[in-house]
């Protein structure tokens, strides 16, 4: 059985770019935020970092909101990983 093979890093956002060449940028933030953003990105499959950019380009308007759907997802992940 042959591997499929994937592509060494995470692509970045536009073609070309690779989010390992990104400057890296670290935050603190609440234990129930980091578990929504865990939960986002789980349900979303993206990784956290594309989550945050999108929430951030949709917080100023120049980048489109979830879907209704995409919501349901979030919702549906954060409540199996209620404690």
């Amino acid at each position: 059985m042959t591997k499929k093979k994937r592509p060494r890093g995470t692509t970045g956002i536009r073609p070309g770019e690779k989010a390992s060449e990104y400057r890296r940028f670290a935050m603190r933030m609440p234990e129930d935020v980091r578990q929504e953003l865990e939960a986002a990105a789980g349900a979303l499959k993206r990784p956290a970092w594309r989550v945050v950019v999108d929430a951030i380009r949709s917080y100023v308007g120049s980048g489109p909101s979830l879907t209704d759907d995409e919501r349901r997802a979030v919702r549906v992940v954060l409540k199996l990983h209620e404690k």
